[in-house]
C-alpha cells in the first residue's frame, strides 16, 4: 500500500472539540475577538481552543463557549470525552515505560538473539527468584518518576500564577490535573502524595476562577482540594482549600460566611512551625480585608496588626506554600486595606512605607497589586501622569493582571474619559493593549 492509500487516522475527541468551536463560530458569524468579548475571555483563549493538537480548554472556557454558540452541550460533552481519552492515554504511557524497564532482553527470550549454555540457563533459573521481583520494581521506578514530573508540573502553575501568567496556568492546568488523575487511577502510585498533588491542582484552579470572577467553579474547585486534602491528612492542603474557600464565597457576594471561615481556619491552626504561622497569617489578612469592606476599620487594624507580628515570626521575606506571606506582603495588604475604606491619602502614606523590590523572585501578581492600589489613590487626586506612571509600571510587571483586574481597568476607563493627551502621552496605548479602547 502507498503513502496515497493510507487511511487518515481517526479524529480524537480533542480534534472534533477544537473543529466544532471553530464550525460553530463561523457559523455564528463571529470573529475570534467578537467571541472572546462575548465570553468575557481574550482572543488567545479562542484561538487555542481552536488548535486541535494544543491542551484541552479548561472546562470553564468550553461551558462558556458551549453556551455562547448555542451547543446546549455538546462541546461540554466532547470535552469530556476528550479528557477521558488523554488520561487513558497517559495511563498506557505509564504502563507502556514500565513494559520498556522490564522487556526481557536475557538469553533465550524471543527479544534476543543467539543461545546459551545449559550452565548458562542453571545460572539464570538460579537467580529467577531475584528476578522476578525485578518488573514489580522497574514499574514503581516508572511510575515514581511520573510522579515527580506531575508534581514539577503543579508546582510550575503556582509559580506562573504567582507571576500572573494566568492564560499559561489556564492553558496547561487541565492537562496537568488530567495527568495526576490518571496516576491517581493507577493503583501503583503513593496516593498520598498523590492526593496532595491534586488538592495542588485544584488550590491553582480555584485561584485563577477566583481571579476571573467565577465564584461558582472558585467553589467547586476549592472543594474539590479540600476533599483531596482530607483524604491525604495533610493539615496544610486543608488549610490552602479553606483560604480559597473564602475567596470563592466573596466572589459569590457572600462577604459575611467568607469573612468566618477565613476566621475559624486561622483559630483552627495551632503551632508556631512556620507552615503553621503562614496560613495563620493569611487567613487574617483575608479576615482584614473583608473587615475593612464591611467598614470596620479598627477591626481591620487589628487583623493587619496580628498579621504582621506572625510575618515578623518568619524571620525574612519568604514564600511558603505559594502565598507569599511575609512582612512586605502585609505591607501590601495594608494598603490594600486602605483601598477599600476608600481613602487615597492613607493608601499613599501606607505605600510610601512598601519596598517590593525585597518580595521574593516571581511575585509579579503582587508587585503589580501593587501599583494598581497606587495608581487607584492618584486618580482619585486627579494626580493622572502618577496614576498613568503606576499603571505603565503595574503592566511592565504584570500585563495580564492589569488586561483583567476590574480595579484596574475601572481606574483606565475614569482616566480616559478626562484625557489629556499633552498630560498623559501613555494612557491611550495603554488602553488599547488591555483591550478597554476597542
Amino acid at each position: 500500500m502507498n503513502d496515497d492509500q493510507i487511511p487518515p487516522a481517526p479524529e480524537s475527541a480533542g480534534e472534533e472539540l477544537a473543529r466544532q468551536i471553530r464550525q460553530r463560530r463561523d457559523q455564528a458569524g463571529l470573529s475570534q475577538p467578537k467571541l472572546a468579548r462575548l465570553i468575557g475571555y481574550t482572543r488567545q483563549y479562542v484561538s487555542r481552543a481552536e488548535r486541535p493538537n494544543h491542551n484541552l480548554p479548561s472546562i470553564d472556557l468550553v461551558r462558556a463557549l458551549d453556551t455562547a454558540l448555542d451547543a446546549r452541550g455538546a462541546l461540554v460533552a466532547l470535552r469530556e470525552k476528550a479528557k477521558e481519552e488523554r488520561i487513558n492515554l497517559r495511563m498506557q504511557t505509564v504502563e507502556a515505560v514500565a513494559d520498556s524497564d522490564t522487556a526481557d532482553t536475557r538469553p533465550d527470550s524471543p527479544f534476543h538473539g543467539g543461545t546459551r549454555s545449559e550452565q548458562d540457563r542453571e545460572s539464570m533459573r538460579a537467580r529467577s527468584s531475584h528476578d522476578d521481583v525485578r518488573p514489580h520494581h522497574d514499574r514503581s521506578m516508572a511510575v515514581d518518576s511520573a510522579i515527580f514530573h506531575a508534581a514539577a508540573s503543579v508546582e510550575r502553575l503556582h509559580r506562573d500564577y504567582q507571576a500572573a501568567q494566568y492564560a499559561e496556568v489556564e492553558e496547561h492546568l487541565p492537562e496537568v490535573a488530567d495527568t495526576v488523575e490518571a496516576l491517581l487511577a493507577d493503583s501503583g502510585g503513593d496516593r498520598r502524595r498523590l492526593l496532595r498533588l491534586r488538592c495542588q491542582a485544584a488550590v491553582v484552579h480555584a485561584k485563577v476562577a477566583t481571579k476571573r470572577g467565577d465564584g461558582i467553579t472558585a467553589f467547586e474547585a476549592a472543594e474539590r482540594a479540600r476533599h483531596a486534602a482530607e483524604e491525604a491528612g495533610d493539615p496544610f492542603g486543608r488549610a490552602s482549600a479553606a483560604y480559597q474557600l473564602s475567596c470563592a464565597l466573596i466572589r459569590l457576594d457572600d462577604a459575611e460566611r467568607a469573612e468566618s471561615h477565613a476566621l475559624d481556619t486561622a483559630d483552627s491552626l495551632r503551632g508556631h512551625d512556620p507552615h503553621t504561622l503562614t496560613w495563620q497569617g493569611m487567613t487574617t489578612l483575608l479576615a482584614a480585608v473583608l473587615a475593612a469592606r464591611d467598614g470596620d476599620i479598627r477591626g481591620a487594624r487589628q487583623r493587619l496588626d496580628r498579621a504582621g507580628r506572625l510575618a515578623e515570626a518568619l524571620r525574612g521575606e519568604v514564600n511558603i506554600g505559594h502565598t507569599a506571606f511575609g512582612p512586605t506582603n502585609v505591607s501590601i495588604h495594608r494598603v490594600g486595606v486602605a483601598v477599600a475604606v476608600g481613602d487615597p491619602d492613607l493608601v499613599l502614606a501606607e505605600a510610601a512605607e512598601v519596598d517590593v523590590t525585597v518580595l521574593p523572585p516571581g511575585l509579579h501578581g503582587r508587585r503589580g497589586r501593587f501599583h494598581l492600589d497606587n495608581a487607584w489613590a492618584h486618580t482619585r487626586r486627579r494626580e493622572d501622569a502618577l496614576a498613568v506612571i503606576h499603571l505603565l509600571e503595574a503592566e511592565r510587571f504584570a500585563p495580564q493582571l492589569v488586561a483583567t483586574d476590574c480595579q484596574g481597568k475601572a481606574v483606565l476607563r475614569e482616566l480616559l474619559s478626562r484625557e489629556r493627551v499633552t498630560r498623559t502621552p501613555g494612557l491611550r496605548p495603554l488602553g488599547v493593549r488591555t483591550g478597554v479602547i476597542a
